[in-house]
């Protein structure tokens, strides 16, 4: 029988449908249950999709760039 431990340290291969047959069923089982569960799994879900759309974001703008080689080359002229 499948417990909330389980699911936890099971989190990535149940998500991936990556497990066997059985402990998948049986992980399934109790997620559908399990309250707590069902909210550590939709959770995990969610953090994995953000986690995914941070990746395609791109964070040093061509300002910063430009101000960041500025700065970079202005501490080389002065050493």
């Amino acid at each position: 029988m499948a417990m909330c431990k389980d699911v936890v340290e099971n989190i990535i291969g149940y998500i991936e449908a990556e497990l066997d047959d059985k402990t998948l069923e049986e992980l399934e089982r109790h997620a559908g249950e399990c309250p707590e569960c069902q909210a550590f799994v939709r959770t995990y879900r969610r953090m994995l999709e953000l986690c995914g759309k941070l990746r395609e974001r791109t964070f040093v703008t061509p300002q910063i760039r430009r101000r960041l080689k500025d700065f970079l080359k202005s501490q080389t002229r002065s050493k």
